[in-house]
């Protein structure tokens, strides 16, 4: 993926989409987009997600929208094959297996690509995709390990394990254990979810980090 020709684009002030992007293309992205100037979100549809789509703005533009759909397809057979072979590679995010059927992450492009095909497809609501909490955790650091355990609410083994796994990214690259934090950072987790450190709000008595956090599962 040619993520420069993205960056090329943004930079004459024009908003621009990427098709749904893996994480080393993210990671790529990022990184000449901080480089450029130019603000970049991303947008995985549903937390945890692996593929994202990224949207590149120029600073006059307050913010973006999201331009994923979470859709549910729903029938008989192998319902996740043929939404591989009949959505476009750039149109596809994540696909889970549900019950019913499966979840498709893809934008208003790929449903009507699905719709045509005469599958099923119901689109899930903002509500429905995710649960959101806000809170305050205490750690002794700001490595990634330690945040990430103390907010996903796991033991830091576990969390350890996953980071070394490949499975923990920050910024849209791979963490390391040793990673720092800062307000702002979002470390998506495989299986977990994401977490987004909204506010560091000072040291206790004790020397230990207060933090803000938004969790969405």
């Amino acid at each position: 993926m040619d993520v420069i020709a993205f960056i090329k684009r943004a930079r004459g002030g024009r908003v621009v989409e990427t098709p749904f992007l893996d994480p080393e293309d993210q990671a790529r992205l990022q990184v000449l987009a901080e480089r450029e100037g130019v603000r970049l979100a991303w947008f995985g549809g549903l937390p945890g997600a692996a593929r994202r789509v990224g949207v590149l703005y120029p600073g006059h533009v307050p913010a973006v929208s999201d331009p994923t759909r979470v859709l549910e397809v729903v029938g008989e057979g192998d319902l996740e094959a043929r939404v591989q072979a009949w959505l476009d590679p750039a149109l596809r995010g994540e696909v889970r297996a549900t019950e019913d059927g499966v979840l498709v992450v893809t934008t208003e492009k790929g449903r009507k690509q699905l719709v045509a095909a005469g599958l099923e497809v119901r689109e899930l609501p903002q509500a429905a995709r995710r649960r959101t909490r806000e809170r305050v955790v205490v750690v002794p650091s700001l490595r990634v390990d330690v945040v990430g355990a103390k907010g996903f609410g796991t033991s830091r083994n576990y969390f350890v394990q996953g980071v070394k796994a490949g499975k923990v990214r920050i910024g849209g690259r791979v963490a390391r254990a040793k990673d720092v934090v800062a307000e702002g950072d979002v470390l998506v987790a495989e299986g977990l979810g994401q977490l987004t450190v909204l506010r560091v709000l000072g040291r206790t008595t004790r020397g230990n980090v207060k933090l803000e956090v938004r969790l969405e599962r």
